[in-house]
């Protein structure tokens, strides 16, 4: 006979130091926070600079979904590294 354990096994993803579990422990307020605070002062800077500030974000919205594309990528290809 063989003991079983009380304490449940966790599955692929469900401990805290995977994808995105940095989100459950103050993560996302910290996030949100940071967010809010750059928001605020990018909002105060002269009208001279919106065109650069646009184009700070067309860039950084480009990588993301370069990033996030890549990532889909290889999921779906089945290679792992």
């Amino acid at each position: 006979m063989s003991r079983q354990s009380s304490t449940p096994i966790p599955a692929k993803g469900d401990s805290p130091g995977g994808p995105l579990g940095w989100i459950g422990g103050g993560g996302l307020t910290v996030l949100l926070v940071v967010a809010l605070l750059i928001g605020l002062q990018l909002g105060g800077t002269p009208w001279r600079y919106r065109k650069q500030l646009w184009q700070l974000q067309g860039g950084v919205v480009g990588a993301l979904v370069g990033y996030g594309m890549g990532r889909l990528m290889k999921k779906s290809s089945g290679r792992e590294p």
